[in-house]
Formats: C-alpha cells, sequence, structure tokens
C-alpha cells in the first residue's frame, strides 16, 4: 500500500501522518507513506500511489490540477482532499474525490472517512486468486482495469500485464462478486474506477480506448456509474 501526503505544510503533514498511520496499520502490515512538500506536481506522479491526501491551496500549483492528473493516470489512487478552504469543496468534484477533509475540523472529518475508506478498501483491494499457467496468481481487484471474454477464455487486462486463462465472463464476474466492475458488453466488464468518462452510448477508458455500450446493458451501466461515484 503506497500512500504520498502531498501539503505545503510541512507540520501539518507530519500530524496527518500520524493519523494515517494509526488507521492503515490495522489494515496492512506492509505499506509507505511519502510526504510531499515541494515540487508537487513532479513528485505526485511520480510512483504508483494507491491513496493521495491532496491539499488544494498550494503555494506552487492548485492541488485541483494535480487531482486532474490523478484522475486519468492508470495509477488510479484514491484522492482525498485536505483543505482549510472549505469553499473549495464543490471546485474539487470534478476530480470525483474519495472526500473532502476540512482541517478546521481535522480529527473529526478523518474519524468519518476513515469508517467509508476500511469499507471501499475491503471491497477493491482484495485479492482475486486464479490458475494461470499451473500456477496460482494474485491480483487486486483495484488493478482490474478491464475484462474480455472469447468463448471458453477470457483476459484480465490489469496494472500488471494481461492474464489469459479459461473462464466465461459470467463465472468470473459470480466469483469477483464485486459492484465496482460492471459488464457493458456481452464479450466485456469494466472497472468503474477505469472509466474516464462516458459520452453517450461511449466508453472511454482512462487510457483513451473507447468502447460503445450495449443497449442491453447501458442502463446498468449508466446506473452503476452514477451510483459509484455518488457513494
Amino acid at each position: 500500500m503506497n500512500i504520498a501526503i502531498v501539503d505545503d505544510d510541512v507540520d501539518f503533514s507530519s500530524e496527518l501522518q500520524q493519523y494515517v498511520i494509526m488507521f492503515i496499520e490495522r489494515l496492512y502490515t506492509r505499506y509507505e507513506i511519502d510526504i510531499i512538500n515541494s515540487d508537487f506536481f513532479n513528485n505526485s506522479l511520480d510512483k504508483n500511489y494507491d491513496i493521495v491526501f491532496l491539499d488544494i491551496d498550494l503555494k506552487e500549483i492548485n492541488g485541483i490540477n494535480i487531482g486532474k492528473k490523478l484522475l486519468v493516470s492508470e495509477a488510479n489512487p484514491i484522492i482525498i482532499f485536505v483543505s482549510s478552504r472549505g469553499d473549495l469543496v464543490f471546485s474539487s468534484l470534478s476530480v470525483r474525490p474519495f472526500y473532502f477533509v476540512r482541517k478546521a475540523y481535522l480529527r473529526q472529518d478523518l474519524e468519518e472517512m476513515f469508517i467509508l475508506l476500511k469499507t471501499y478498501l475491503k471491497e477493491t483491494m482484495q485479492l482475486f486468486t486464479f490458475d494461470f499457467h499451473g500456477r496460482k496468481t494474485n491480483l487486486f481487484l483495484k488493478d482490474i482495469y478491464f475484462i474480455e471474454s472469447s468463448g471458453h477464455d477470457v483476459t484480465l487486462y490489469t496494472k500488471n500485464g494481461e492474464y489469459c486463462y479459461r473462464s466465461t465472463m459470467r463465472n468470473i464476474l459470480d466469483t469477483l462478486g464485486t459492484e465496482t466492475i460492471v459488464q457493458f458488453q456481452k464479450s466485456f466488464s469494466v472497472n468503474l474506477d477505469y472509466i474516464k468518462e462516458i459520452e453517450k452510448n461511449t466508453i472511454i477508458l482512462k487510457n483513451n480506448e473507447e468502447f460503445n455500450i450495449g443497449r442491453k446493458f447501458k442502463n446498468n451501466v449508466i446506473q452503476k456509474y452514477k451510483e459509484h461515484f455518488l457513494r
């Protein structure tokens, strides 16, 4: 689990880090937390972070601009805005943040956010185990970008490459058992977090690939997409 705290306030960054450590060590034995207090744009995109705590009102750059870059990156991190500017909460929505933490109410907001984050991580960071070339292979659900089926084979397109093995779309969706991955064609399913945008009948992925949404699946895809980003 790789986490970044992006803030130009050194003392506040250290305070937030302690709260994050108390939370994350209950869930994971292996984690890294980087504190980024300068060169925000380059450092924030330099590593594949799973969670980014991002101040909006940075001295060098608007944090929302960093968030927009992270939003379309294949790293697909969870973005949590942390700011003393409560008036910027609506501006931040364009980045689809997981939460907006107010510095003036830090402990209160973090307590509420951590409850939601724990539930979200349990779903998206659970491991999916399957046989690949005779070996047991593990993937986090969040690292599966989309799935393609062909006959009795499925291909998982993931953060770490492609994996093809014997299964069907119905079987793998039943096995995954998650609301995060949604079928949009007979032969394709997608991780909602990997969608850049939906335009009419077209899904645009973060790698800019485009797919038509099947008529049979359109209503469900749109509904799940809205629910996912209004959680």
